[in-house]
């Protein structure tokens, strides 16, 4: 039996980790960091909450002998996808990360592109808007610098 944990927090680790459920040679662990307070149900074991750095996620693959370690995580969690590469490297475990395409501008488009969320923040301007926010909570704080701004954040 082969041993694989996914680091989730997107329908794609969802998606992933229902597929591999099927195989009857992989143990599939999924992990979420715990920031849903209702998850959906899972078709895996379930592991919530953080692992305390690079060097905790590394000795949890080294105790469970994990065999490979998928970084299936939400493109703002830059900080596990670092840790998760540290920890792979620890360990010596093999790590495949999953991301989705980013988005392209087509023609019509209006796109402002800057360097950070507080750049975003600044980048809307004085005149009150309506700024419809899809990004990560907490990236949302950000925004409280513009409170001259409607938010609609999902």
């Amino acid at each position: 039996m082969t041993n694989i944990l996914i680091l989730g927090g997107t329908t794609e680790a969802r998606q992933l980790a229902g597929k591999l459920a099927a195989r009857a040679d992989l143990a599939v662990t999924l992990s979420l960091a715990g920031r849903t307070e209702s998850p959906v149900a899972q078709g895996v074991p379930v592991r919530v909450g953080g692992f305390g750095g690079a060097q905790g996620l590394a000795a949890y693959l080294k105790e469970t002998g994990t065999a490979l370690l998928i970084d299936a995580t939400h493109p703002y969690a830059a900080r596990i996808s670092a840790n998760a590469a540290e920890a792979a490297r620890q360990a010596g475990v093999p790590i495949l990360a999953l991301r989705r395409p980013g988005w392209e501008p087509v023609a019509g488009d209006r796109w402002t592109l800057v360097d950070s969320v507080a750049e975003a923040a600044t980048a809307l301007g004085t005149a009150p808007r309506r700024v419809f926010l899809a990004i990560g909570r907490q990236e949302a704080g950000a925004f409280e610098a513009a409170p001259q701004h409607h938010y609609l954040i999902r």
